[in-house]
């Protein structure tokens, strides 16, 4: 009888202690998808889990992670290019094209300085335009210490596109 009670107590004070861990891996994992980060927040679900197997909020968001990576991989990319700051942008009636390709060598240079030339940011801009008359837009544009994202936008916004950030491309097509 005393062993049974003692279990009984001895359960009740670490199911406490695995609970708190397994919120913390849960956060952990919402942390991740903040950051865009889909295999850190896999990880840290599974690791809820892990610890508290009907961990409901960890069960959840590992089921909306496949359906979510996209969206998170365009956050995260988004959040990267407005991350990088370009000292200067200088282009006066430049087609959007080759805006496009200064912008991107700018954005890799400015992020090799900011992070170091193993971690510069690569956009990989591509105009996806079947008529082919958004690339030969004017565009006009004098920025300084500004956010790549920002310099993006208004160089957007002057040719009538938008941005859609894909895992491996930052696609820019006509509004």
């Amino acid at each position: 009888m005393k062993t049974t009670h003692l279990l009984a107590i001895l359960a009740l004070t670490i199911t406490p202690a695995l609970a708190d861990k397994a919120d913390d891996a849960y956060r952990k994992g919402m942390r991740a998808i903040a950051a865009g980060d889909v295999t850190a927040a896999r990880s840290a679900f599974n690791e809820a889990l892990k610890l508290r197997p009907n961990h409901p909020y960890a069960r959840y968001q590992l089921s909306q992670l496949d359906q979510d990576t996209g969206q998170i991989t365009a956050r995260k990319k988004a959040s990267e290019l407005a991350a990088v700051r370009l000292p200067n942008v200088d282009l006066k009636d430049v087609p959007l094209s080759d805006a496009i390709i200064a912008l991107n060598q700018m954005v890799e240079e400015a992020s090799a300085k900011q992070y170091g030339k193993d971690k510069a940011l690569t956009p990989n801009f591509n105009i996806q335009d079947p008529k082919g008359e958004l690339g030969k837009k004017e565009v006009t544009l004098q920025l300084k210490n500004v956010p790549a994202k920002t310099a993006l936008d208004y160089i957007l916004q002057q040719a009538g596109a938008r941005v859609r950030f894909d895992e491996f491309a930052t696609v820019i097509v006509p509004n």
